[in-house]
């Protein structure tokens, strides 16, 4: 979604375009985007000139002779075009002006979340939508918007700064792009900001916002000002997009999580949290070598905390034992035991195994996020073979994924007299491809201990030195 300063280059764009265009017709194609009376919109701009274009927030307003001003949102995909009024509309247009010198602007959008709204010079800062904005960065009062923070408790501070009534203009690009310069973590309840913190969000908000105003934004997959026209901005983010490569500053991998439903990239090193410990998640197929990477971790000072040993340790409980008698019959309890042979066989149904992880995952997640809160240790090592789109992936700062060929299991598995194809089987669903695309670090571990060792040296970021 287009910023402030994304739209702030379309402004400027459209201000030679537009300025002294009468408008001769309204070709309208979309009247839901139209969140005025679209009827009257229509009617009303009919032989009117264009006379400005400015920007508050996000928003581009078009100003017109009598008083008259059209407001218009991009939203996700939303686009203006110069062009003919002969030109063929394209399928996505919206909306086109045609004027009375044959040329036209279209308002082209893709996803069709883009609105338009007929408003006037009284009234239209006045009313929502443009009532409703908060200061941008450069009107904003530190001591208002800390206050304003502070009323926003066991919310994080990426989420609060993109709520547009707090501070207007951010959105998820350049909020990354600020937390990551004043060093504060994405997911800090808001309310324990600073005011010292929150003068440096509002001095880097400037510079930041500035700086991309000066390079015309950024241009961000499908979105470009103007046919031909690219914001270069992106070439100097340092952190949004940036999620799993070297942070500028220490060289940890940049960790990408979601907040609020929205992408969010920090650093753990650099914008790491005082008092909470660093967790690094180690997650991989069946007899991968996570075990050695989690406790090779284990002897360089982190609390280990394995997530097969709470498994263990939930089979001696009598509530789970009758649970699990519940599900798979009293065949799964043996001379009072769980008899994990037997559970073993019965998950190569599919039906039986989601069965089986639907009840026992929830209550391995808890007690290690429990073990996390009570934990006084610096760094915390999670060793969970299904961490991937689970509750625990969110609150690691870094994953490592281990791998190793089907050979290397085989052979680990009948070290470990384990059955092979048992074991395999079961795991022959585990998402390797999105724990490699979501790990900051992947771990070949078909060789030696020693090998392994050296590989994991290599990353001296994960040692707390």
């Amino acid at each position: 979604m287009p910023e402030l300063p994304e739209v702030e280059t379309i402004k400027t764009i459209l201000q030679p375009i537009v300025k002294g265009k009468s408008i001769k017709d309204i070709r309208c194609f979309r009247k839901k985007s139209i969140v005025s009376d679209p009827d009257v919109f229509l009617a009303s701009l009919i032989g009117e000139t264009f006379l400005d274009v400015t920007r508050k927030g996000k928003f581009l307003v078009f100003h017109l002779t009598h008083d008259k001003v059209v407001i218009s949102h991009l939203r996700m995909e939303g686009k203006y075009f110069e062009g003919r009024s002969s030109d063929v509309p394209d399928k996505h247009d919206v909306l086109i002006y045609d004027f009375t010198d044959g040329s036209s602007l279209r308002f082209n959008d893709v996803r069709k979340f883009g609105i338009l709204m007929l408003s006037n010079e009284k009234d239209y800062l006045l009313n929502p939508p443009l009532s409703l904005l908060g200061p941008e960065p450069w009107d904003l009062d530190v001591n208002t918007f800390h206050k304003g923070l502070q009323r926003r408790k066991s919310e994080p501070i990426k989420e609060a700064l993109l709520d547009q009534t707090l501070i207007s203009g951010l959105g998820n690009i350049y909020d990354d792009e600020v937390l990551f310069a004043t060093k504060i973590n994405p997911k800090m309840e808001a309310n324990l900001i600073s005011l010292k913190q929150a003068e440096a969000i509002k001095k880097e908000s400037i510079r930041i916002l500035r700086e991309a105003i000066k390079n015309g934004g950024s241009t961000i997959r499908s979105y470009h000002p103007k046919e031909g026209v690219s914001g270069m901005m992106q070439n100097e983010l340092l952190a949004y997009g940036k999620g799993n490569t070297p942070c500028s500053r220490c060289g940890f991998p940049l960790r990408k999580i979601s907040i609020g439903g929205r992408g969010t990239v920090y650093c753990p090193i650099c914008q790491h949290i005082e008092g909470k410990p660093l967790i690094v998640g180690v997650t991989g197929p069946i007899a991968s070598g996570k075990s050695s990477v989690s406790t090779y971790l284990e002897s360089n000072g982190y609390q280990k905390i394995d997530a097969d040993a709470i498994v263990s340790s939930l089979y001696m409980e009598s509530d789970v034992k009758n649970g699990l008698s519940s599900l798979f019959g009293e065949e799964a309890i043996k001379d009072g035991n769980v008899d994990r042979d037997y559970l073993s066989k019965v998950l190569l149904d599919g039906a039986n195994k989601e069965k089986l992880d639907s009840f026992i995952h929830p209550l391995v997640y808890k007690r290690i996020e429990e073990e996390i809160n009570n934990s006084k240790a610096k760094r915390i090592v999670i060793d969970v073979p299904l961490l991937i789109d689970s509750p625990l992936e969110e609150i690691c700062d870094l994953i490592i994924y281990v791998e190793a060929n089907e050979k290397t299991q085989i052979a680990r598995l009948v070290e470990r007299g384990k059955d092979p194809k048992t074991s395999l089987a079961i795991n022959s669903g585990f998402p390797r491809g999105k724990a490699k695309k979501k790990a900051g670090i992947v771990i070949d571990a078909n060789y030696d201990i020693n090998h392994l060792k050296k590989e994991l040296e290599s990353y001296d970021f994960l040692l707390d030195k």
